[in-house]
């Protein structure tokens, strides 16, 4: 199983689909308005950040229901990242009470090429 990746110099900008349990029926459905949501990169599963500036806040996707997601500039991926070419990393996704994602990562120099 490959990791994705997250390639220096390139925005990355991971999304998230956040759903909740309707009340009246049970089922899942897309979790809207949600606040105080980020995403940040740490050197460890459920880690803290590796630098200040890879934590962001997310947002909702205004044409998709309960789909979050944030930028990370790739000039910081550059300058913070750098030491972590083709080492795993974690992006974790959450508001840090109740709900809480962390995903490995691979971080390679630059996109790679379509083949």
């Amino acid at each position: 199983m490959s990791l994705p990746e997250i390639a220096l110099d390139n925005d990355f900008e991971p999304e998230y689909d956040v759903t909740r349990k309707a009340s009246a029926t049970g089922l899942a459905e897309a979790a809207t308005g949600l606040t105080g949501l980020t995403a940040h990169i740490a050197a460890t599963d459920e880690g803290a950040t590796i630098d200040a500036s890879l934590s962001v806040s997310a947002s909702e996707r205004s044409a998709t229901a309960g789909r979050y997601y944030a930028v990370i500039p790739g000039a910081d991926l550059r300058t913070h990242l750098a030491g972590y070419i083709g080492r795993k990393v974690w992006v974790i996704f959450g508001d840090d009470a109740t709900l809480d994602v962390s995903d490995p990562h691979l971080v390679i120099a630059g996109r790679r090429s379509a083949s």
